[in-house]
């Protein structure tokens, strides 16, 4: 009688550990799909050059200029890499980011150490950026 006894502890003890790490998660497994989507499609768009798209994602920003456009040519990244990544609850995401890129005329590689706070707005669960566009010098 001890024994199934011990069992049944045992099983419920699991399933709790399990239920319970489960429901700590901040985000549904969706939410955490779609954000990781919008990260790398913004991280290729960064790493290929098409800056236009990559200000797409970037929520109340200005789109580029012809000016703009035609300068960031110039510029090739050489990296993107994420150093920090933390999910504070279900509509922030805050990254610390590394870009190396070089100028065409210049070829020295220099690092941007930016901070991205990626939010997600609650109607439509589209992920954007709420911080500054990669200032290339």
């Amino acid at each position: 009688m001890v024994k199934p006894l011990y069992k049944l502890v045992l099983a419920l003890s699991i399933s709790f550990a399990i239920l319970s790490s489960l429901v700590s998660c901040t985000l549904s497994p969706d939410a955490m799909e779609t954000l990781d989507s919008s990260i790398r499609s913004y991280e290729r768009a960064i790493r290929w050059g098409d800056f236009t798209r990559a200000k797409s994602f970037h929520k109340n920003a200005p789109t580029l200029s012809d000016l703009e456009r035609r300068r960031l040519k110039f510029y090739r990244v050489t990296d993107y890499s994420v150093l920090q990544h933390n999910t504070t609850d279900k509509y922030n995401s805050l990254l610390m980011v590394e870009v190396k890129y070089y100028k065409n005329d210049l070829p020295v590689v220099k690092t941007i150490t930016a901070k991205q706070h990626w939010k997600r707005e609650k109607e439509s669960n589209i992920w954007y950026l709420d911080s500054e566009f990669p200032k290339f010098r």
